[in-house]
């Protein structure tokens, strides 16, 4: 070990500042000349190229600035109070798929050049936000029931919308090809930005590591899948938010009076779908509506509930299911409301800076860290005949 390995490992570290400054610098030069519009395709790939150049500028100041560390520890004696109570991980984190605290640890990392209040835009390493997205899922019932997911860089996405299908016919030999018939129409899809944020304290940012910061890391991301599964469920569009799929206009419905005594009104809703050519892949339903169809029973005064699959057997499992498709609860949709669909037919389109964003600038003076989680999403039906509502009165 000598002093000059330690200083060309700090002055390689400088210089690799240095180079991703400039790469921001670029970056926020291309962003800031495009506020009122969207990128165009050359812009967005240089986008890709600057953001991809910020990361391996940061990742090489990171190992050089390690390899400094580590020569000059050696250089000296050590302590046991040094390492005492430390669990610093070996790196193969980065090899793994990431845990919510561990983004937001990357985010932390990777603020100084890309996440600045300067940036105009607070970016997020692509990677980064792609494993926010597929962490995010799982905690929203919409997306989980199975819908498509569109990512897209665009301000503005859009759904081409078939409404009449070619005219066929049959015809002889030589005779003219029949024409006409069809028309589609693009549907436009807006991404809406859904957040939270809060301020935490630099000591379990800097002590924690993503161990700690997982609690935090979770909580945001849940709020963020249930401000989306409010508006992707009811949703009006009014305010700052989207239609959801029970308000899109033109779904078909189905009235249910007297309330639910069996289960014929999700057969009839079932058949209006394949009425249509869609499939009912998925039912979304309050809980509360959900206890009440388990409290069927088979006939009066039996114990089997409607839904118990084993005869015989009332205190077996209920699987979450009708006429062999999936439920989904949500406290957001109406009890007396109940929506069934295909869920390949619903998409949600997500913008690509969704993620971890950090900023020391707004708890400068209380020794914190503002930590926020953005997704930039909404719903779209494309083909509003691939969803049912059913509607259910006293």
């Amino acid at each position: 070990m000598s002093g000059k390995s330690f200083l060309n490992h700090a002055d390689i570290a400088i210089t690799a500042f240095a180079a991703r400054d400039e790469a921001t610098r670029k970056l926020k030069a291309l962003t800031d000349g495009a506020i009122s519009r969207s990128l165009t395709p050359g812009e967005r790939k240089r986008e890709k190229e600057l953001i991809g150049d910020i990361a391996e500028h940061d990742a090489s100041a990171k190992r050089h600035m390690i390899a400094a560390a580590t020569e000059a520890s050696a250089m000296r004696a050590h302590s046991p109070l040094d390492t005492l109570g430390t669990t610093r991980g070996s790196g193969a984190a980065e090899d793994r798929k990431a845990t919510p605290g561990e983004l937001m640890a990357r985010s932390l990392e990777t603020a100084r050049g890309i996440t600045t209040t300067g940036t105009g835009k607070a970016f997020s390493p692509e990677q980064t936000a792609a494993q926010f997205v597929d962490l995010l899922a799982p905690q929203s019932v919409v997306m989980e029931s199975g819908v498509s997911r569109v990512n897209t860089a665009s301000e503005t996405y859009s759904f081409p919308v078939v409404r009449s299908d070619f005219s066929a016919g049959f015809i002889g030999e030589l005779d003219d090809l029949p024409t006409g018939g069809f028309g589609a129409d693009p549907l436009k899809v807006t991404p809406k930005k859904v957040a939270a944020a809060d301020l935490i304290a630099n000591e379990l940012v800097q002590d924690g590591g993503s161990g700690f910061l997982n609690p935090m890391a979770k909580s945001l991301m849940r709020s963020v899948a249930l401000g989306f599964d409010r508006e992707a469920l009811v949703g009006t569009g009014a305010g700052k938010g989207f239609v959801g799929i029970s308000k899109t206009p033109g779904i078909q419905a189905h009235a249910v009076t007297g309330g639910l005594k069996d289960l014929d009104p999700f057969i009839a809703a079932f058949g209006k779908l394949e009425a249509a050519h869609a499939e009912a892949t998925a039912v979304v339903m309050h809980p509360k509506t959900w206890a009440g169809l388990m409290a069927l029973r088979e006939t009066t005064g039996s114990l089997k509930p409607l839904l118990s699959e084993s005869a015989g057997a009332p205190t077996s499992n209920i699987k979450r299911a009708i006429l062999g498709v999936n439920v989904w609860l949500s406290s957001f949709l109406p009890e007396n409301e109940i929506l069934t669909y295909e869920a390949e037919q619903i998409f949600a389109v997500f913008r690509k800076d969704a993620g971890f964003q950090t900023s020391d600038q707004y708890g400068f003076l209380k020794d914190g860290m503002a930590v926020r989680a953005i997704a930039r999403a909404a719903i779209a039906v494309p083909n509003v005949s691939a969803v049912c509502k059913i509607t259910v009165t006293a």
